[in-house]
């Protein structure tokens, strides 16, 4: 009689069940979808921030995928006369394939990503400084040529400078330029200090940050690879790639080794025919 999965029956307990199993690796399942999916949205696939988003969203959620199917592979284990769960954990183990290489493919873009993002930021730092430095020149030129109070408070709106009251407009010609170029210089203060304080970012201050990254990608692809499976291949995907590594590093030597054992003993027989 073919034991059942049944944990009342079996005396298993519930947790080590086969059902148990898997539904707690469908939880996990789910889990992982509904903290992954606010990643996606607003959709902008060619958006480097975007790409980081997702790329940290994967990285930080992965184990729950990783831990649903390692138990749905031992609820297989557990039931393996239930072809649904049999064929659940065939069709994982097959999707595990694509998530390894996807983890894998996670190193080169979030180092391109990152470049990006941090290039991105320095340019829109640099435009910003540039864009008020800009605008106060026009401003100092708009003081220095105005002529009338009228003139120059006018000038100040175009340019969406100081704003002036009654009382300044009313004040000598002289004396409104020279508080009016007070306040300018507070601008250019300000300036000075914002550019001092936003230094652009060096590929190096992101190393620390690509390294961890590219060293988790790594870790979650080889542990997808270890339960993965191709299609009608008993094996693991990572038991492939090192029977894969094994054949093409010691290959070339065994075939040179097994060519001189072979010669030798050629040797020996033709040292027995001429005794």
């Amino acid at each position: 009689m073919p034991p059942s999965s049944d944990s009342s029956r079996s005396g298993t307990p519930v947790l080590l069940s086969a059902p148990g199993l898997s539904v707690v690796a469908l939880v996990l399942f789910v889990l992982f979808a509904s903290l992954v999916a606010p990643a996606l949205f607003p959709l902008q696939v060619l958006d480097p921030a975007w790409q980081l988003r997702l790329a940290g969203a994967l990285i930080n959620t992965a184990a729950f995928p990783l831990l649903g199917l390692a138990l749905l592979q031992i609820a297989a284990e557990l039931g393996p006369h239930d072809p649904q769960l049999k064929n659940r954990a065939r069709l994982c183990a097959q999707l595990a394939v694509a998530a390894a290489l996807g983890f894998l493919l996670l190193l080169p873009l979030q180092t391109i990503a990152g470049l990006r993002t941090s290039r991105t930021v320095n340019n829109a730092q640099a435009a910003r400084i540039q864009g008020a430095e800009a605008k106060l020149k026009a401003l100092r030129q708009a003081v220095a040529g105005a002529a009338s109070n009228a003139d120059l408070n006018q000038q100040l709106q175009k340019l969406q400078g100081p704003v002036l009251g009654p009382a300044d407009i009313a004040q000598p010609l002289p004396l409104l330029k020279a508080q009016v170029n007070a306040v300018l210089d507070q601008a250019a203060l300000q300036i000075s200090r914002e550019r001092e304080a936003s230094q652009p970012r060096t590929p190096l201050l992101l190393l620390p940050e690509l390294l961890r990254n590219a060293l988790a990608s790594l870790a979650l692809a080889l542990g997808f690879a270890a339960l993965a499976r191709r299609p009608g291949e008993p094996r693991t995907l990572l038991q492939e790639l090192q029977s894969t590594w094994r054949r093409s590093r010691f290959g070339g030597s065994g075939r040179r080794s097994s060519g001189s054992g072979s010669d030798y003993l050629r040797e020996l027989g033709r040292g027995d025919r001429e005794a």
